[in-house]
């Protein structure tokens, strides 16, 4: 009991650290792979949507043919003034679009339209006899009706254009439909441009007449204004007293900036004077031209020239230098004294004359203040009278400046009304008759047919995949939820080795890539088990034929090439497979003789040449399934694992028998083995659940017999695989 005792705590360690994650996860879908194993298929699609497209484009073109036409127009902008050459345009893009959409709005209404069916023209063509009733009247409700739903307007974006389209089965129908279309809403618009037109001259001719009538009113006013206050006479005194006034201001001005000036001057010559400034240098030549000066000046350069011719002769020290020095320097003070004398007696002369011209300017300027005093009150009595009859012109000439402004309007309004550019909507480019089909068209229904049925299929296949629950890839295993993946190994036919059996592969063919997917798989397996303790380990799969013996026999195979004592109990009462696989005979005893008592383990164990042990399923009658949960199954355990390192048990599948719950509660650990195909989520999901309530330990999924995993790196690990092996070098190298 010590070795159930070892595997309850590691198991109940375990169901305390599961998640209360869901058993089921999100299904994971690779598009790449699903493309590479349908390629065929949307290439076949590809050549019926081809086929398809060109059958509807021959339908198309017997049944339902159709010619376009087109009508465009451009928008112009206003004429600003009836002189302008040219018309400016300064519309945002906005107001372009807005102006387009409202005009292409205009042809579809009702009265344009029904004006374009009106035209005889129009009532010829093949498009109108489908109007026309048993007593040969045509019907413009019905046409009126058929011919909005099939005409097109719109605004070409970014242009000054707008377009109107129209289809017709019948070619020759297009241009008169259009043209007439197009006739009637050039009518329209001018009909529209007139009353607009009609609407601002009445406007403006309304507003000249009150003018008219203001003019005659104001001119008798002022009329009587004149005779009543005789403003004539009034008006040549006002005009020679404004005469005086503006004399006498400019008398008052100039005379006071002569006193301005005089009193500046008067204020230099005082400062002179009393030494606060300094004399000008005028002031000094004016003093130097004096005859006392001038003859002072005249004996010092005298003395410079005799000083000058002494210097040369003597020392610059000799008695005669010195004197003549000394009569210079005299004759130099004395100019500076004479200098200065004449400039004070030449100041106090100007500045007496200066104070006395001041004085009589400002006298004159107290003159002329009283008279301008004078004038300006005998002004103001004229004033008043004159302010109001100024006031009567200005309103005169305001209403005559306004009619002109009137006159000028409407003068304008006349001549762009009959200008040929006043227009704001020109045709650009008027209806022809269609060279081709508009419709079908074979570049269009091919790529639509092809898109089609190619479209069609790709969603049946990925419908079709996230439908079908079975896992069939080994990315999937990952998600769902506690599933662990310990290996993969693939089916024979991808095995680009070539396998012949997959029974004992690891032994027959140790070279191939199923052997070396063993061989990986098996080490994951020892790791696990060894970083726990364990060695009995039960493989079971969900549904019959998942490979359970064949793994359980090749897991053996490569632990045992590691040295390990392996043995291989065949526990599916049911359909047990596990000596036959070896190539042995069928022995009489095996494990349900055993655990009835009637052979002892030493007795139903068979030693194989490569070193593994087999018990088989023993006697038939002795396969009694309830013998699987007693404690005899507990004693054969727990002596199996004392004489091996791993005693690998082959369970029944898990949805036909309770056998595999049962010794899952037996053994050490358990994995679960999935074929690729033939298991779906939910059934793989419930069992990992139920294998991890278990007391044994659940170390993972082994994925078996995947099928065409290209889309994955399996695939390429195959490859890889095979081109490293020796055999496949061998083979490689004597090609």
């Amino acid at each position: 009991m010590a070795t159930t005792t070892n595997r309850t705590a590691p198991s109940a360690q375990r169901r305390q650290s599961s998640d209360s994650r869901s058993p089921i996860g999100g299904k994971v879908i690779d598009p790449v792979r699903i493309l590479r194993q349908n390629v065929w298929a949307i290439f076949a699609s590809a050549i019926l949507g081809m086929v398809v497209g060109g059958i509807a484009f021959v339908v198309c073109l017997f049944f339902f043919p159709s010619y376009q036409g087109t009508v465009t127009f451009e928008l112009f902008p206003e004429l600003q003034a009836a002189d302008s050459v040219v018309s400016s345009d300064r519309r945002t893009a906005d107001t372009v679009t807005r102006l387009a959409r409202t005009e292409a709005g205009r042809i579809k209404t009702q009265k344009v339209l029904t004006t374009a069916l009106e035209d005889r023209d129009v009532r010829r063509t093949a498009w109108a006899e489908q109007f026309k009733e048993d007593e040969g009247s045509f019907d413009l409700n019905e046409a009126l009706l058929e011919l909005t739903d099939e005409l097109n307007a719109y605004h070409v974006r970014d242009t000054n254009t707008f377009i109107i389209a129209w289809d017709g089965s019948t070619a020759t129908d297009v241009p008169v439909i259009l043209t007439a279309v197009q006739n009637s809403y050039m009518a329209a618009l001018v009909d529209i441009t007139d009353a607009r037109y009609n609407s601002n001259l009445k406007t403006f001719t309304d507003q000249r007449k009150d003018l008219d009538a203001m003019i005659v009113f104001l001119e008798t006013e002022k009329q009587n204004f004149v005779r009543e206050n005789n403003i004539t006479s009034l008006n040549e005194a006002v005009n020679e007293r404004r005469g005086r006034i503006e004399e006498l201001i400019l008398q008052i001005s100039e005379t006071s900036s002569s006193v301005e000036v005089l009193n500046s001057r008067r204020q230099q010559l005082q400062a002179k004077i009393t030494g606060r400034l300094e004399p000008s240098n005028d002031d000094i030549r004016i003093a130097e031209q004096d005859p006392i000066v001038m003859n002072i000046m005249s004996r010092i350069r005298d003395l410079r020239i005799e000083l000058g011719t002494a210097r040369e002769r003597l020392h610059p020290n000799h008695l005669s230098v010195k004197s003549i020095e000394r009569t210079l320097k005299a004759s130099e003070d004395e100019k500076a004294s004479a200098v200065q004398e004449i400039i004070n007696r030449d100041l106090n002369a100007r500045f007496k004359e200066t104070s006395d011209e001041t004085a009589s300017f400002e006298q004159l300027l107290k003159s002329l203040e009283l008279d301008y005093e004078e004038a300006q009150t005998n002004l103001r009595d004229y004033a008043s009278a004159l302010g109001e009859l100024q006031s009567i012109d200005r309103r005169l000439d305001a209403a005559n400046n306004d009619r002109d402004e009137i006159n000028r309007t409407i003068a304008d309004i006349n001549q762009i009304r009959v200008r040929e550019d006043a227009s704001k909507v020109f045709v650009q480019q008027g209806a022809t008759l269609p060279k081709e089909l508009a419709f079908p068209d074979i570049k269009l229904m091919l790529p639509a047919g092809i898109a089609l049925i190619v479209g069609l299929t790709l969603g049946l296949v990925f419908l079709r995949e996230l439908l079908d629950n079975r896992v069939k890839y080994p990315s999937e295993i990952s998600s769902i939820a506690g599933a662990r993946l310990l290996g993969v190994v693939p089916d024979s036919a991808d095995d680009p080795t070539g396998v012949e059996s997959v029974d004992l592969v690891v032994r027959n063919e140790p070279d191939s890539v199923m052997a070396e997917s063993f061989r990986q798989t098996a080490a994951q397996v020892n790791k696990e088990m060894s970083a726990a303790g364990h060695k009995s380990l039960l493989l079971i799969s969900g549904m019959p034929d998942a490979g359970t013996t064949t793994i359980a026999n090749n897991l053996a195979g490569s632990l045992a090439a590691t040295g390990r004592k392996v043995v291989v109990v065949d526990a599916n009462f049911r359909r047990p497979r596990v000596e036959e696989s070896f190539g042995i005979a069928t022995a009489t005893r095996g494990l349900g003789d055993a655990l009835a008592a009637e052979a002892p383990v030493d007795s139903v164990v068979i030693t194989t040449p490569d070193s593994i042990d087999l018990i088989g399923a023993g006697s038939e009658i002795n396969r009694v399934f309830e013998r699987l949960n007693t404690s005899a199954m507990d004693d054969l355990l727990d002596t199996l694992k004392r004489r091996y390192d791993y005693v690998l048990i082959d369970g029944p599948p898990g949805v036909v028998s309770g056998d595999a719950l049962v010794l899952a509660s037996k053994c050490d650990a358990t994995t679960l083995i999935v074929r690729a195909g033939s298991e779906e989520r939910g059934l793989i999901g419930r069992l990992i659940n139920q294998l991890r309530q278990m007391e044994a330990s659940f170390i993972g999924v082994i994925f078996n017999r995947p099928r065409h995993t290209a889309g994955g790196y399996f695939k390429k690990n195959f490859q890889t695989m095979a081109s490293y092996s020796p055999k496949h070098d061998s083979v490689r190298s004597e090609s």
